[in-house]
């Protein structure tokens, strides 16, 4: 079984990402253990403060790293320690996150902790001693870590068994190894016509030979026009 658990001061929203979905499919099958973790349970004070203002002055507030190191201790299984966990954080500017990622992690044994970015960010120190990797999901800021994180989980939930109905659609999905790294080619369902294109005759042939050629080619062409760094 895969264990992910997700820290954040907002763990209604990250908890209720897992009703739907990959993720309730793949706890359903038994093969992801999903923890929403509340960071405010590991104050320090009666204010349940998990932030202060940043040495040396500036704009915003900076998560504290002796409440952050309180949340991830609680992490480690009682018969483990640190290295038992692969901790996760969001950073803006951060190596981007791709679906080689998703498919790494998704075979990783540790427990996955994310760490969900707020404020200004995250203190440095905490950073050095604990996170052993940060992503971004693009070159722009957003509130929170909570979207990102739950993008990322999800890219790699989709890899685990029972986390899709078909367990070779990830196989076979843009970025995916079915695909050779490629987008995946154009779809088409009904109608046949619609606002009187019709759907291309290959498609509606039977004839698998000419369909796999086709999909091939356009999937080519299709990733030459919107991400042509993917092609070696």
């Amino acid at each position: 079984m895969h264990s992910v658990s997700i820290i954040s001061i907002h763990p209604r929203f990250v908890a209720s990402y897992a009703e739907f979905g990959a993720l309730r499919a793949a706890i359903s099958a038994g093969s992801l253990d999903f923890q929403s973790v509340d960071l405010r349970d590991f104050a320090i004070d009666r204010h349940a403060s998990v932030d202060d203002a940043p040495y040396g002055g500036g704009d915003g507030m900076v998560m504290r790293p002796d409440v952050l190191a309180r949340a991830i201790a609680a992490q480690i299984p009682a018969d483990g320690d640190h290295s038992s966990l692969h901790v996760i954080s969001t950073a803006p500017g951060a190596k981007q996150w791709a679906q080689s990622d998703a498919r790494r992690l998704s075979a990783v044994k540790k427990k996955l902790v994310f760490i969900c970015g707020r404020f200004a960010g995250l203190d440095q120190r905490f950073i050095d001693l604990h996170v052993e990797e940060e992503f971004s999901i693009g070159d722009f800021v957003v509130s929170g870590g909570e979207l990102p994180v739950m993008a990322m989980v999800d890219s790699l939930v989709r890899m685990l068994p029972g986390a899709l109905g078909n367990p070779v659609s990830a196989h076979d999905d843009s970025f995916g190894e079915g695909m050779g790294g490629l987008l995946e080619y154009p779809l088409y369902t009904r109608p046949a016509v619609y606002e009187g294109v019709k759907v291309p005759d290959v498609l509606m042939s039977g004839d698998h030979k000419a369909i796999q050629k086709w999909r091939r080619e356009h999937a080519i062409a299709r990733t030459r026009r919107l991400r042509p760094d993917l092609l070696k």
